[in-house]
């Protein structure tokens, strides 16, 4: 574990430590959650999912279900959301 000092900006942007950055590859543009309790602050990297890729993997999803089952009517969703609906 690297330990190292930071500044907070007035505008609350804080410099992650170039050694730091370098050990946990982080590039521009990488995202970061950030949990906060009492004195701690913890970021942590978010890895999220390309929208274009998941986008295109629920499109299969939904081809492949068509081609097995037929197309769903609004008149099945709405069935469906009701169910689940009722159900919680």
């Amino acid at each position: 574990m690297t330990d190292e000092v930071t500044v907070m900006s007035v505008r609350g942007q804080v410099v992650i430590p170039k050694e730091v950055r370098r050990k946990l590859q982080l590039k521009p543009k990488d995202r970061l959650i950030v949990y906060g309790e009492e004195d701690t602050i913890i970021m942590k990297r978010l890895d999220l999912p390309e929208l274009k890729e998941t986008f295109e993997r629920i499109k299969q999803i939904a081809k492949e279900r068509d081609r097995k089952h037929g197309k769903l009517s609004k008149k099945d969703i709405d069935k469906e959301v009701a169910a689940v609906r009722h159900a919680h």
